[in-house]
C-alpha cells in the first residue's frame, strides 16, 4: 500500500465503483430486472467467484503466507465478535425495536467482503490480497450462516436454526472454492494451463458482474428512504466508520500496521453491509425495507469512506 499515491488509490477505487453505473442505468430503463440480477448473482456465487478465489490461491507455497492466513482468519473473527458486542450495546442504548435489532446487528457484523471487497482488493493490492480477502470472506460465511441467520430470524419471529440447517448453509460454492484453493496451495499443486487459463478468464468477470448487480439493486431503492430512516443511518455510520476502526485497533495491537495483511483486514472490515442482509430478511419475513435501506446506504457511502481508509493505511 505504501507505494501507491493517494491519487492512485482514488483512481483504482473509481475504476471499480464506476461499473455500478451501467447496472443502475439499465435497471432504470427496464432492460434489467430482479429476475436477471438474481440469475447473475447465482452465476457469480456458483461459478465466477470460486474461479476467482482458486486462481488467486495459485501461488508458490510459503510458510509465511500460510501463517498470515491463520492470522487473517483469527484477527478477522476477533473483529466480528467485537462488532456483535458493540451492536448489542448500541441496540439497548437507542432502544431498537425487536424487529430491527437482529437486522441491525447483522448489518454491523457482516460486510460485502465478496462482491465488493474482492474487486476492491484486487484493484488496489493485487492477487495476494485477494487470497487473504477470500479467507476473511470465508470466515464471514461461517458466522453468517450460523449466528447471522439466527440474528435475522430473531428479528422476524424469534425462530432459531438447527444444526443440520447450519451445516447445509456452510456447504456452498464460495466456501468450497476457498477450500479447494487452499488445498492446492498447501499441497503445492499448480493447475495445468488448459484448466488454469479458462478459470482465470471466468474469474476475471466477477468484478464487473458484481458491480452491475450492486448498481441494479441501488436503482430499486427510493431516494427518500435513504434520508428518513435514522436507524439505517446509525447502522451505516457504525459499519463504515466504527467497525473499521475496531479492526484497525485489533490489527495495530496484534500484527501491527503497514503490511499487506493488515491492509486487507482493515479494508475488508470497511466494506458496506452484505447484500445477503436483504435476501435473508426477505427469506425469513423480517423488515426487508429496513434491510434494503441500510445495505444501499452503506453501498453509496462506502464510495467515500473506503478511499479514506485506503489513504489512512498508507500513512500508518
Amino acid at each position: 500500500m505504501q507505494n501507491l499515491a493517494t491519487l492512485d488509490i482514488i483512481l483504482a477505487l473509481a475504476k471499480t465503483f464506476i461499473i455500478i453505473l451501467p447496472g443502475y442505468i439499465v435497471t432504470k430503463l427496464g432492460i434489467l430486472n430482479t429476475t436477471h440480477t438474481a440469475g447473475m448473482s447465482s452465476l457469480i456465487t456458483c461459478v465466477t467467484y470460486p474461479c476467482l478465489v482458486i486462481m488467486a490461491m495459485q501461488m508458490e507455497f510459503s510458510m509465511q503466507i500460510l501463517n498470515n492466513c491463520l492470522a487473517a482468519v483469527l484477527i478477522f473473527l476477533g473483529t466480528v465478535v467485537a462488532a456483535l458486542i458493540v451492536s448489542k450495546i448500541v441496540s439497548r442504548i437507542v432502544k431498537l425495536p425487536r424487529d430491527r435489532a437482529g437486522i441491525f446487528a447483522f448489518m454491523l457484523v457482516f460486510g460485502n467482503t465478496g462482491f465488493i471487497g474482492l474487486p476492491v482488493l484486487n484493484g488496489l493490492l493485487g492477487s495476494e490480497a485477494v487470497f487473504y480477502g477470500a479467507l476473511c470472506d470465508s470466515s464471514y460465511d461461517i458466522f453468517m450462516f450460523t449466528i447471522g441467520i439466527t440474528l435475522i430470524r430473531s428479528s422476524a419471529s424469534g425462530e432459531k436454526m438447527g444444526l443440520l440447517q447450519t451445516l447445509k448453509g456452510l456447504i456452498n460454492p464460495c466456501f468450497i472454492g476457498v477450500l479447494i484453493g487452499l488445498t492446492l496451495f498447501v499441497c503445492g499443486i499448480t493447475l495445468p494451463e488448459v484448466i488454469a487459463t479458462p478459470m482465470e478468464r471466468v474469474g476475471a468477470i466477477t468484478s464487473p458482474l458484481a458491480m452491475i448487480v450492486v448498481g441494479s439493486h441501488l436503482a430499486n431503492v427510493r431516494i427518500r428512504d435513504l434520508f428518513t430512516n435514522r436507524h439505517a443511518w446509525l447502522a451505516s455510520l457504525m459499519k463504515l466508520i466504527a467497525f473499521p476502526l475496531i479492526a484497525l485497533l485489533i490489527v495495530r495491537f496484534t500484527i501491527g500496521t503497514g503490511s499487506l495483511l493488515a491492509s486487507v483486514i482493515v479494508l475488508e472490515a470497511a466494506m458496506p453491509c452484505a447484500m445477503l442482509t436483504v435476501i435473508l430478511s426477505e427469506r425469513y419475513r423480517a423488515d426487508v425495507k429496513f434491510a434494503s435501506t441500510g445495505v444501499m446506504l452503506t453501498t453509496l457511502l462506502c464510495i467515500i469512506t473506503i478511499p479514506l481508509y485506503a489513504v489512512l493505511l498508507r500513512f500508518l
